[in-house]
Order: C-alpha cells, then sequence, then structure tokens
C-alpha cells in the first residue's frame, strides 16, 4: 500500500509542478480536469446518498470560475454565477420528488466549492513570482501531510475523530504541523521567498489543510463510502488527493494577500 502511494506521487508530482510553471491555460486546463473529475465524485458520493445534484452546474460554475482570471476584463464569474443561478433552479423546477431542492443546493454548492478554490490557484499563480508562490502553498500541504502520516503511523495513540477519520491521530496533526513548519520554510529559502512566509503556509496546510481533509471524510461517511474513487492507485479518488489542497489555497491566498503585500484581485 505505502509503495503503492509512493509510485503514484511521484507519477502525479512532476505532472502538477510541470503545470505550475508552465502556467497560464496550461494550468487552467490542468485544474479544470482534475475539478471536473472532483465534481463527478462529489455527484457520484451524493446520488449514493439518495441525492441527484446536477453534474452540469459544476461544471460550468467550475470552469466559468477557474477560467474568469485568465480573461481580464470579461468579469465572466459573476455573469456565470448568476446565470447558474437563475438557469439551474429553473431547470429543477421540471423534476418531481423529495430530495428536488436538496439536489439543486448540492450541485450549486459542489461547483462553487470546486471552482473557487481553483480560482484561487489561477490567482496565485498570475503575481510576480507566483509560480514560486504557488509551489510553496502546495509543498506545505504535501510535507505536512506526509508528515502527519509518517508520525501519526509510528507514534499516534490519540484518536482526532474517530467517527470521520478513524487513522488520524493528535500526535500526527503535531508531528505534520512542525515538518509542514520547517521544511517549508527551507523549501521557501531554496525559491528565493521570505523563510517566514514559507513557515506560515506550512502551518496553514497541516491545519487548515487537515480541516480540508475531514471536510471530504465527512460526506464520504455519510453516505458510506471509504473513498471517492479509484482514479489514483494507492490515493482513491481525485477529490481524495485534493481536499487539503483546496482548502490551503483558499487559506492561502488569503494570508499572501493580508500579510505577505500581494495584490488581491
Amino acid at each position: 500500500m505505502l509503495l503503492t502511494r509512493a509510485l503514484s506521487a511521484l507519477i502525479l508530482a512532476p505532472i502538477i509542478v510541470a503545470g505550475v510553471l508552465i502556467g497560464g491555460w496550461t494550468l487552467a486546463g490542468l485544474l479544470a480536469l482534475v475539478l471536473g473529475i472532483a465534481a463527478w465524485e462529489f455527484a457520484r458520493l451524493m446520488w449514493q446518498g439518495g441525492y441527484r445534484p446536477a453534474w452540469w452546474i459544476a461544471l460550468i460554475l467550475i470552469a466559468g470560475l477557474v477560467v474568469d482570471p485568465m480573461l481580464p476584463g470579461a468579469r465572466l464569474a459573476p455573469v456565470v454565477i448568476g446565470l447558474i443561478l437563475i438557469g439551474s433552479l429553473t431547470w429543477h423546477m421540471r423534476h418531481r420528488g423529495a430530495t428536488v431542492t436538496a439536489d439543486w443546493a448540492l450541485g450549486v454548492a459542489g461547483g462553487v466549492y470546486l471552482g473557487w478554490a481553483g480560482r484561487q490557484f489561477v490567482l496565485i499563480r498570475a503575481w510576480p513570482d507566483g509560480a514560486a508562490w504557488l509551489l510553496l502553498v502546495l509543498a506545505g500541504v504535501w510535507l505536512a501531510d506526509s508528515g502527519a502520516y509518517l508520525v501519526g503511523v509510528r507514534l499516534g495513540r490519540h484518536k482526532m475523530t474517530p467517527s470521520l477519520s478513524p487513522k488520524k491521530s493528535w500526535e500526527g496533526l503535531i508531528g505534520g504541523i512542525v515538518i509542514g513548519v520547517v521544511g517549508n520554510g527551507l523549501v521557501a529559502a531554496a525559491l528565493g521567498l521570505p523563510v517566514i512566509h514559507g513557515a506560515a503556509l506550512g502551518l496553514l496546510g497541516g491545519s487548515i489543510g487537515t480541516l480540508g481533509d475531514l471536510s471530504i471524510s465527512m460526506i464520504k461517511r455519510q453516505v458510506g463510502v471509504k473513498d471517492s474513487g479509484q482514479l489514483i492507485p494507492g490515493h482513491g479518488g481525485a477529490l481524495d488527493r485534493i481536499d487539503s489542497l483546496l482548502f490551503a489555497a483558499i487559506a492561502g491566498y488569503l494570508y499572501l494577500t493580508w500579510f505577505a503585500g500581494l495584490p488581491a484581485v
């Protein structure tokens, strides 16, 4: 299992890093693809829970929110959100059933959740030195996640939330945060960025990123599913792999605009 996870990570990491370094439409397209798969997995989870959210609603919202920063002055996001709110609710009027309102709300919520987080990746990449900043956000999550796994396996005794994630421990969380802070500070120095901001993003990766992980665990446990999919051997589905990154991207963007002096968009 550990070997499978490691091999999958070795294959995926270069693709992600390449997308970040290239940026532009390549990164936007990669994000749209991954988030679209995650939206499909989210819809399937809801279907197993007895709901019927429309996948196309989430897809349109994801596309609009991710592409909008690539078209300065177009203000695509407000148009897409406005039309989707009207069009999707109108479309659901033709349906009958006890869950029709929840189906509509889940489709919109899933699209906004995934699309807004994806938008933060594009916004960070658009800054001067944006590739380095975005890599720093990603590294903060990856280091903390790896640290939490290694420490948790060896030293984990006190479970955090057994009902949501039976394997997560407080020892693993603390170990992940420490490794994330120290390791990401070193990554920041290697990238020529302030160490303090690297350490802070490592802290966010270990704490806020964990909340992102647990939020998807909550959804999966409610519908009685272990993984969101089987796309990535040893890792589960796309949603399983990006859950921490989604929260970390939003928190990282806010941190960098509030405390690192980078321009908000």
